[in-house]
């Protein structure tokens, strides 16, 4: 029977994390930035093997605030990653700026 091997199909997994970052690349998004967490890592992941960059802050309003300033300087919407809870609060302060200044921000908070 070994000249009648199976050939074994690789089959690709997509999950969410890949379908969202799939998603975001397909609307122009180039950047994301966050803190990354247990719940979200995996959405960072895919987001920079879909070509995305990933740049990693220190706290959630200083993301928030970079995803806010891309934004406008792009006209494309900046991507935050938060984890929920704090994260999401602390994304607030950028949020709220965004907001106010009309510049295109999307806020990623993921709870596991």
């Amino acid at each position: 029977m070994a000249d009648q091997e199976v050939e074994e199909v690789e089959e690709e997994v997509l999950n969410g994390a890949s379908l969202l970052a799939s998603a975001l690349k397909s609307q122009g998004v180039e950047y994301m930035f966050g803190v990354v967490g247990i719940p979200v890592i995996e959405i960072a992941g895919a987001a920079q093997a879909e070509g995305i960059k990933y740049i990693g802050m220190r706290n959630e309003q200083a993301a928030c605030y970079a995803a806010s300033a891309i934004g406008y300087l792009t006209g494309r919407p900046g991507v935050c990653l938060v984890v929920s809870g704090p994260g999401l609060i602390h994304a607030l302060g950028g949020m709220a700026n965004a907001m106010s200044n009309c510049w295109p921000v999307l806020v990623i908070g993921g709870f596991k």
